[in-house]
């Protein structure tokens, strides 16, 4: 299981009070609920995700020296970017999945189609008079190249 740190951990962590450890909670509502549990005592417990999705408010806050709201704002858009780009990469790897089975399906079939025609220029050579038999070797049933067969 991945680690949990308590509201108190958290606050030391960031060198914040714990109230303004909620205050920054407060900011980012709704992105950090699947993240938090409660644990005894009815104690917020966090999971290692939510103290890096404060970490990155953190950084907003003191780098670009922009108020918690906006930072929590420009957090909230780089967790939607990369889930749709998460999505996006998923749905991109189904699709290949769909056209590499497509594409084996289509070799396998020429093959099959390969696999007649060369059974019928066997059976056209078999039948060719002695006096023609020079054009089997015009027209050879299989290809000298083997990564044709």
């Amino acid at each position: 299981m991945l680690d949990m740190v308590t509201l108190d951990e958290i606050a030391k962590q960031l060198g914040l009070s714990k109230r303004a450890v909620r205050q920054r909670i407060d900011a980012l509502s709704g992105i950090l609920d699947p993240h938090i549990s409660r644990g005894a005592k009815n104690k917020l417990i966090f999971s290692e995700e939510a103290l890096g999705v404060l970490r990155r408010l953190e950084e907003l806050h003191h780098t670009e020296r922009i108020p918690i709201r906006q930072a929590a704002a420009r957090v909230r858009g780089e967790l939607e970017d990369r889930r749709v780009t998460e999505t996006q990469t998923k749905e991109t790897d189904f699709t290949l999945e769909i056209k590499l089975e497509y594409l084996q399906q289509i070799v396998e079939v020429l093959r099959q189609d390969r696999d007649y025609w060369r059974d019928v220029a066997l059976t056209v050579q078999a039948a060719l008079p002695p006096d023609r038999m020079w054009i089997s070797k015009l027209f050879p049933a299989a290809p000298r190249d083997n990564r044709l067969n």
